[in-house]
Order: C-alpha cells, then structure tokens, then sequence
C-alpha cells in the first residue's frame, strides 16, 4: 500500500499566552541564518510508516500537489507556516491509504468489465461524443486503458462508501432528493435548439412581449424558424444561422432559460422565456442526456452527504483503529505530539530538533510546549539553552522567569526580566510583555517603572 521548504519562524510568542501565537515582530534578523530550508532529503522522505511500512516520497509529494491545489486559495491555510499545513498534509494522505484499502480489500465490493463499459456507454460517450479524448487529457489518462482502470476506481470507490454509508444509517429526505435529482439532469444533459432573441433595451419591455408573443404564435401556425430568426432576432451571433446553437450546456444561461429548455423534450416548441435582457423564444430539435436514474442518483447524493457528515468522520476513526500509524519524520511528529496535547513529549523532541538544527522555530515550540505541560524544570532549561544561542532574544528570558517563579525562585526569575528589561530597550511590545509577567505576581513597584518608561517613550515621540 505504500505506493525544505523555508521553515517559518515563530516571532513574538507571548509568555502568558496559552497557545502559541504566530506574531510579527521587529528585529529578529538574526533569524533568517537560522530558518535556511534542510535540503538534505527529499520531502517526505521516511515522514510517514503504515502497518510497519514507510509510505513512499512519490505519494507525500503527490498529495502535496493536490494540497496546494485544493487550498491555494484558502487565507486560513496560506497564514499557516509550513509546519501547520504539513499536519493536514498527513492526515490527507494517511486517509487516501487507508480508503485505498478499505475499498480495495476490506469492503468486499467489486465492479466487472461489463460495469465499466456500460459508465462510458452511459455517462462518457454522450458527453464527450466523438472527443473521447478530451475527457481523457482532462483526467490525466494516456490511453483508454488507464481511463478504464480510472473509472473502475470510481466504480469500487462509490460502492464502497455507499456500502459504509448504509452501515452508518445515513438517509436522504425525499425533499433532498426530489431538489437534487431535478438539478442533477439538468446539469447533466446537452440540447440542440433554434432560439429567437428579442431584446427589450431595444425597444422596451411591453414592446418586447409582444413582439415575441406574436412570433410565438406565428410558428405555432407553422411558420419558418430560420426565416422568422432571420428577420426578428436580436442575437447577432446566431440570427444568420437561423438561431441555431448546438450542444448547449446548463450554467451558461440565466437560471429561468435553463430550467425552461433543460426540463423540454426533443420537438418542444416553448413559450417566450422572459430574461433580464428581453424574451427568448426557443425550439428544441435535440436532447442528449448523460444523468443517473433517480435510484443511482440516491446512492450519489447518499455517499456525498455521508462524506460531509459527522458520521463519516466517526466511522473513519473508528475504522482507523484497525492500522499502526506512526509519524517518523522528527518536525512532523513533534507538531503532532503537540497538537494532541501530549506537551512533555513534543517539548523534548522539539529541544532535540532545536539541538540538532538550530531553527529558533524548535525551541520557541520546546518551550511553549513546556509551559503548557506545567513542566517548569524543562521550561527553565529549554530557556537557558534558547538564551545560550540567542542572548538578545527578550522572550527566552521570560520563559525561564516564568519557570522559575513557578518553581519559587522569585529572585532568580526577578534577575531574568531585569535582564529582559535591558535587551527590551525602548521596544514596547516586549516591555509590555515584560510588564504583564511583573503584574501577574503582584510586584507593583516594578510595573510602575515600566509605566515610567513607557510614558518616557511616548514623550521621546512626541519631541
């Protein structure tokens, strides 16, 4: 079943903040030697073991592709760092694998040749007609026998689902089902039709209808469309052709001309649709459909509502249970560790990352990590370890100060924001901090000198 991008940093963590917030900050040059991208493997490399076996890079990169596709337009994941969108990027391909199989091997569902002939018979062919390439091209096919592979895919996987669905008792209303199925054959059907435009911004609406009610009449008394397009139409692209449009698809009309021509029959000659622009007169010559029965449309519906609901998602998990799933890739698994609320373990394999690579990134979540977990003594050394590399960076300071206030060294902790204080300088954002973490154990004399300071700041602006 198995078939560095620049790490962003994490500035301007607030100490007494319960999560880590990903902050813009001033003056963190000395960063950027420390955020280089690792290039030394290829991504996703080892990240990732299913039942004792590492899925394969060609995968992780594949479903990195449809990642970014899928949400390159998404702020909420573009303001994610790299970190954040790797941990999705994990549980979409840890679910691809695991349907994979579930459909392949576990549901006990098959699909024939004889099936496979019959969806290009049905859904392919009168679509695409006489362009079966295109449909391949569009699917990323080279030849028919991969499209056949592709669709018996499709096949296995909606029966599948349809199957899981059913176990987990989810049930269309017949109001669901009524709505959808008319907008399912609708939008899954092309007509040839002749159509005469009659334009009201030419010379007005009331003129307009009556017009068009008279060519109405007209060729119901059997008179010629092509001639009478001719003559009347306001549709300079087609009145030379007799108003003739050819495989017409819904969605390219206003929603009143598509559910007027796409619910006619082949020979229908219908009333004067009215439209934002005028009146439309049309003549179906052709219907070609390419839609599900209403039982097939169901199943469809059925297996799309399961895969938005709550109860996919329980049955998913539940069914994952049945799999050894193990993040090996050391960033990946910490920020998995973290995400799950296990803080002692994703704060030591961050301090090992940090250790190793130097990425600020690693000891800013080593220390947060810590702090969430109450694990004082760990926060206080991952501090000294932060401020051994980074002795200008004012928030590793308060990091030990807060582990050491909790541990009952206050004079200890009170020599750290002193410290803190003369790396903060005139930096307000940081005196801030400075001055919440003083507040937070009552020492009011010291936050009355950082409103000293700040007043003294404000002061220097204004001069």
């Amino acid at each position: 079943m198995v078939h560095k991008k620049k790490t962003a940093v994490i500035t301007g963590v607030a100490v007494l903040v319960g999560i880590v917030i990903i902050a813009l900050a001033v003056g963190y040059n000395y960063y950027s030697k420390r955020n280089k991208p690792q290039e030394s493997k290829e991504f996703g490399f080892q990240a990732l073991k299913i039942n004792g076996t590492y899925v394969s890079t060609d995968i992780m990169k594949e479903e990195r592709n449809k990642f970014f596709e899928k949400y390159k337009r998404n702020a909420d994941v573009l303001r994610m760092n790299d970190h954040e969108r790797n941990d999705m990027l994990l549980d979409q391909v840890i679910e691809r694998l695991l349907l994979e199989d579930y459909v392949n091997n576990k549901s006990g569902v098959t699909a024939t040749d004889s099936e496979v002939e019959d969806y290009i018979n049905r859904f392919i062919k009168p679509r695409y007609g006489d362009s079966l390439g295109t449909f391949m091209s569009s699917q990323g096919y080279t030849n028919e026998e991969e499209m056949k592979a592709g669709i018996k895919e499709y096949i296995l996987k909606h029966k599948a689902l349809y199957k899981a669905a059913k176990e987990k008792n989810v049930t269309l209303t017949e109001q669901e089902l009524d709505e959808g199925y008319e907008k399912h054959k609708i939008q899954n059907k092309k007509v040839d039709i002749r159509h005469i435009f009659i334009s009201s911004q030419e010379r007005g609406k009331e003129e307009a209808k009556k017009l068009a009610d008279e060519i109405y009449n007209r060729l119901k008394n059997n008179e010629d469309f092509e001639t009478l397009a001719k003559q009347y139409s306001d549709d300079e692209k087609t009145k030379e052709s007799g108003g003739v449009i050819t495989e017409l698809r819904a969605g390219f009309n206003e929603a009143v001309f598509d559910n007027a021509v796409f619910t006619a029959e082949a020979g229908q000659l219908l009333e004067p649709i009215e439209v934002a622009r005028g009146y439309e007169i049309v003549y179906v010559d052709k219907v070609t459909d390419f839609y599900r029965t209403r039982d097939e449309y169901a199943e469809l519906l059925t297996v799309d509502k399961f895969m938005q609901s709550d109860a996919y998602k329980e049955w998913f998990e539940e069914y994952k249970k049945n799999y050894d799933i193990e993040i090996t890739d050391p960033a990946m698994k910490a920020f998995r560790l973290f995400r799950e609320k296990q803080y002692n373990e994703a704060g030591a394999l961050y301090e090992e990352l940090y250790k190793s690579e130097k990425d600020a990134y690693y000891i800013e979540m080593a220390c947060e990590a810590y702090k969430l977990a109450e694990n004082w003594a760990g926060l206080i050394e991952a501090g000294k370890l932060a401020v051994k590399e980074n002795p200008d960076f004012v928030n590793y300071y308060l990091y030990q100060a807060e582990g050491e206030f909790k541990v009952g060294d206050a004079n200890k902790a009170k020599e750290l924001l002193k410290e803190a204080e003369k790396k903060a300088g005139d930096n307000t954002y940081f005196l801030d901090l400075i001055r919440k973490m003083y507040e937070s154990q009552g020492l009011a004399e010291d936050v009355e000198r950082i409103d000293r300071k700040f007043q003294e700041i404000s002061e220097k602006l204004k001069g």
